[in-house]
């Protein structure tokens, strides 16, 4: 069993991981860090590597810590990049979070695809004993336009879901 805390990567420092990592410490489980790089930003990264640059700054470590987006390979970006990308994400988050990260019990992991349903095979796969996501506040007519990670998340995960909202 473990603690999955999903990030986004904007908040940092960040509650929803101060919060997973308190649920872990008390059950005496590893703390599962989970960044995922949707669909859409993976192929937007894919199609920057033929011109040279990222189509977007981002303050996150990109897994081997060399600053390229392909990984320094030169060469596509690949899903193993986009995965080291948002493990890289994730490690931000954390390190952003905690001065002690080596002394904690944390699993830093990435994934491509859709959020929600990344996070949630995850949690199976982890045999989760909480799922911890950050939420923000919205208004109704923003919820129905745009639909929210954190609402389907809390209507199809299996586990008990905390939801930590943004200050």
């Amino acid at each position: 069993m473990a603690v999955l805390t999903a990030v986004d990567g904007e908040s940092i420092p960040s509650n929803p991981v101060r919060e997973g990592q308190t649920l872990a410490d008390r059950f005496g489980e590893p703390h599962v860090v989970l960044h995922v790089m949707s669909q859409d930003v993976f192929e937007e990264f894919r199609g920057s590597t033929g011109s040279g640059g990222a189509p977007f700054a981002s303050t996150a470590s990109y897994g081997d810590g060399d600053g390229s987006v392909d990984g320094g390979q030169g060469g596509e970006y690949t899903v193993e990049d986009a995965e080291r990308h948002a493990r890289g994400v994730a490690r931000d988050v954390l390190e952003g979070t905690f001065d002690d990260v080596a002394d904690r019990n944390v699993v830093i992991q990435g994934r491509v695809g859709d959020p929600v349903a990344e996070i949630l095979a995850e949690a199976d796969r982890r045999d989760a004993r909480y799922l911890v996501i950050g939420g923000r506040k919205r208004t109704p007519v923003g919820k129905a336009l745009f639909g929210s990670t954190t609402q389907s998340i809390l209507l199809d995960a299996d586990q008990p879901v905390l939801t930590v909202m943004s200050e």
